[in-house]
């Protein structure tokens, strides 16, 4: 009997014990949260990380490259050469010559240019262009007998053509009126020095004294590397694929001639209207 009491004394730790192991077994399932409340607007959605760096790349880019290379057509307002005449006379000796001046105006190059600070840029090109020219010479030598008829000096005449090749190489200092990452067109100024080479000479020549000698000897230029300062302007188109056309007007003062002999004689200013196309 005192047995079956402490079995149902003990009966009641028993099932606590027993509800307290359940308990742990048994997993704990979350109530559910209430979705939170709807403000009444959409939200924006994230920019898209390749258009952020379109913009970016678009807010850097430059209408002015940092180099940029083409070629070009000038088309020089008068001949290198000019007509010209001359005449002398001495005690024994009178000359007089005469020079024509004939075609070759158009000429064609490479130029290429490079970014510097601000709105500045340096550009180097280099143009051939052609000349043409034709002079005659009549020298007398000796004292004419006042008491003959016929002139009784020496007369020696000259018949001269030639065709001259020049390579100009021009380097100026331009600054634009844009900044180089302004969109759209511009306009430029520029200055520096013009370098003219006398790249070859072809000339034929008949002599005639008593009877005629033809050769081929060519004129001696004056100065072989004629120098003179440039300046100009000018402008530059941009299309949508990067191409830019870019006419301009440049003014040489020639400081030294490249030839100067008797009636054939160098033009001291140069007039050039110039397009050219870079990339």
């Amino acid at each position: 009997m005192s047995s079956f009491r402490r079995g149902l004394t003990s009966l009641p730790v028993q099932a606590i014990l027993a509800a307290g192991l359940y308990g742990q077994a048994v997993p704990q399932i979350p109530a559910p949260t209430a979705p939170p409340a709807s403000t009444g607007q959409t939200p924006a959605p994230a920019k898209p990380a390749t258009q952020a760096v379109d913009d970016t790349m678009l807010k850097r880019k430059s209408y002015v490259r940092p180099f940029s290379a083409g070629v070009m057509l000038s088309v020089l307002g008068q001949i290198p050469i000019q007509d010209g005449g001359f005449s002398d006379a001495l005690t024994n000796q009178t000359r007089d010559a005469s020079t024509t001046a004939r075609g070759y105006r158009i000429g064609y190059g490479v130029t290429g240019q490079v970014r510097l600070p601000r709105k500045f840029a340096f550009s180097v090109s280099v143009a051939q262009h052609k000349s043409g020219h034709s002079s005659t010479l009549d020298q007398y030598d000796g004292v004419d007998n006042p008491n003959t008829p016929l002139d009784d000096r020496k007369h020696t005449t000259i018949e001269e053509s030639s065709i001259v090749k020049y390579w100009d190489y021009t380097f100026v200092l331009r600054r634009y009126t844009k900044d180089h990452t302004a969109p759209g067109h511009r306009a430029f100024f520029e200055g520096g020095l013009n370098m003219r080479n006398v790249k070859s000479v072809r000339s034929t020549r008949e002599t005639t004294i008593t009877e005629t000698v033809a050769d081929s000897v060519p004129v001696v230029p004056a100065n072989k590397v004629a120098r003179g300062l440039v300046g100009g302007v000018g402008a530059q188109f941009v299309d949508d694929f990067g191409v830019k056309l870019v006419p301009e007007f440049r003014y040489t003062r020639w400081l030294q001639p490249s030839f100067d002999a008797l009636s054939t004689m160098s033009r001291k200013n140069q007039f050039e209207a110039i397009v050219s196309i870079t990339f």
